[in-house]
């Protein structure tokens, strides 16, 4: 049988006074500490029960030990640990259930075709999930049973749920394909790259060009003689400038973690959450685990951390860091997938007493090239 021993804290002005009390009541104690007025002790629950009994001038302070202090912390939660213990229970249980298969797509007949190819297969509401082998193997079998149809499949798990994206197979006729076009500049910059598919460039490395210049046409000349006209094909690209300004303040708020944290129950119907229990801090941060999702309804565990608002204060080093990385994100939202950043340098840097502001010149390699749409001079004629 496991021996039941409790650590015990008390106020003790005379240290070998309190001793000898404990010794004229026979009772037993161990691990003894005497600190800043305070003595500490190990003892079994019996006497601990007869300790308090007797020496009733001295306010003792318990802590249970090993399995006893597991089992005390349990009781005190109680309710959490069998809503818990439910959640996880369910959770294990419905794991491997799919409750949800998303087909993604505009068109009604391809969804409708992927929902009964999918459910022929298994991947169907109320049925068990499928091993990423198996996926694998069901996507294969998809695009080879319908290559007129489906150009690309994938298959998605998200919890409990299967979303299912498709690209459609456009199969289109190039003899139809009877359009003419230039590519001409949709901004100014410097020519920094060429890359020419169809068409007769105009334009060469380090021009300037402006908005709306013809960089590559689709109008094919040999010996000032039109020989043919198709749409150009191509690819330009340009250094372009931009000049911008960015204010940053030298305080900040920022939240600190204290390094405490609790859990809670959350559930979410309909994209609404709610707590089980109450907040245990007054300023903290989430984090989430999801113990439990059927239909529009979902569990989660939540990680609550406490936090702290504090000021903070940038040096001018931070400041200006902070500066170039604003004008690096302005300049990146307006530039495409092909586009980057090259260079930036500071051209004006002004200290107030809360803000430095400052003026950055960025550099991009860009994209410039697109397509218009032009009408044959026989065309014209007719």
């Amino acid at each position: 049988m496991i021996k039941h021993y409790i650590l015990v804290k008390a106020k003790c002005a005379n240290y070998y006074n309190f001793i000898n009390k404990v010794q004229y009541l026979c009772l037993k104690i161990k691990e003894i500490k005497y600190q800043d007025g305070y003595i500490y002790f190990k003892i079994a629950k019996n006497d601990y029960e007869k300790l308090t009994k007797y020496l009733i001038s001295y306010k003792f302070e318990k802590e249970e030990m090993g399995i006893f202090n597991i089992i005390q912390k349990v009781k005190k939660n109680f309710f959490l640990g069998v809503i818990l213990a439910s959640g996880l229970g369910l959770y294990f249980l419905l794991t491997n259930l799919i409750v949800e298969v998303n087909v993604v797509h505009e068109n009604a007949q391809i969804r409708e075709l992927l929902k009964e190819e999918l459910a022929s297969y298994g991947i169907k509401v109320l049925a068990f999930k499928k091993s990423y082998q198996e996926i694998t193997r069901i996507k294969q079998a998809i695009l080879d049973k319908y290559p007129d149809k489906i150009d690309w499949l994938e298959i998605e798990e998200h919890g409990m749920s299967y979303d299912v994206k498709i690209e459609e197979r456009i199969i289109t006729d190039t003899n139809k394909e009877n359009k003419t076009c230039d590519l001409i500049a949709k901004k100014n910059g410097m020519i920094s790259n060429i890359e020419l598919f169809d068409g007769e460039v105009l334009v060469d490395l380090n021009d300037y060009v402006k908005e709306g210049d013809v960089l590559i046409t689709g109008k094919i000349m040999y010996n000032n003689e039109e020989k043919r006209n198709t749409c150009a094909r191509g690819e330009v690209y340009a250094k372009v400038w931009y000049t911008v300004k960015v204010s940053v303040p030298f305080n900040y708020k920022e939240n600190m973690k204290t390094g405490k944290t609790k859990y809670n129950l959350v559930y979410e119907i309909n994209d609404n959450k709610k707590r089980i229990l109450k907040n245990r801090f007054t300023n903290f941060e989430s984090k989430y685990k999801t113990l439990l999702k059927i239909f529009n309804f979902k569990l989660y565990l939540e990680k609550e951390i406490e936090v702290k608002k504090t000021t903070q204060k940038y040096s001018k080093d931070e400041a200006l860091q902070i500066a170039l990385n604003k004008a690096q994100e302005n300049i990146k939202k307006k530039l495409g997938v092909k586009d980057h950043v090259i260079d930036e340098k500071v051209l004006k840097k002004n200290l107030n007493d809360s803000t430095m502001d400052v003026e950055i010149f960025v550099i991009t390699e860009e994209l410039i090239s697109t397509e218009k749409i032009t009408v044959p001079e026989a065309n014209l004629k007719e």
